[in-house]
């Protein structure tokens, strides 16, 4: 068990939960970037931070842990 499993959905922002669904859909940070029409380095900013929250080593691994614990689709 993570450190994460006590988090609630309003404990990552939308656009960090944003993020996170775009990254599982497969998209690039520039990808990400486009589609939520921002910045490349506002992406991987907020990447980071959720994946800080979810004591996530990887974007890779804060997408498992998010859907797992149910913070995303």
């Amino acid at each position: 068990m993570t450190k994460a499993s006590g988090m609630t959905p309003q404990s990552l922002t939308v656009r960090e939960t944003e993020c996170l669904n775009a990254l599982a859909d497969g998209l690039t940070s520039a990808g990400i970037a486009r589609r939520l029409e921002i910045a490349v380095p506002t992406v991987v900013m907020h990447l980071t931070n959720a994946r800080r929250k979810l004591n996530a080593t990887t974007r890779e691994q804060a997408v498992a842990i998010a859907m797992r614990i149910g913070l995303m689709k």
